[in-house]
């Protein structure tokens, strides 16, 4: 049941670091056009983000195939 337990959480943690990377991406890459700051700082976040949301989707497809309660993506 543990192990159940933790799966699940680890799922549901994965789609919210997606969620989170990308709109911190979105935010940064909003800075930058403003021009607010160190324009390429923001970018190279803004890139650095979109990575990690890419990972992050890849960790969560993975724990929705060990999870028997899938998750739809687009939550």
């Amino acid at each position: 049941m543990n192990l159940a337990v933790s799966e699940s959480l680890a799922n549901h943690g994965h789609h919210a670091l997606v969620n989170a990377h990308e709109a911190a991406a979105s935010s940064h890459q909003l800075m930058a056009e403003a021009g607010v700051g160190d324009v390429d700082e923001h970018l190279d976040l803004a890139r650095w983000h979109r990575w990690c949301a890419i990972v992050e989707d890849q960790l969560a497809d993975e724990a929705d195939q060990r999870t028997p309660a899938k998750r739809n993506k687009d939550d």
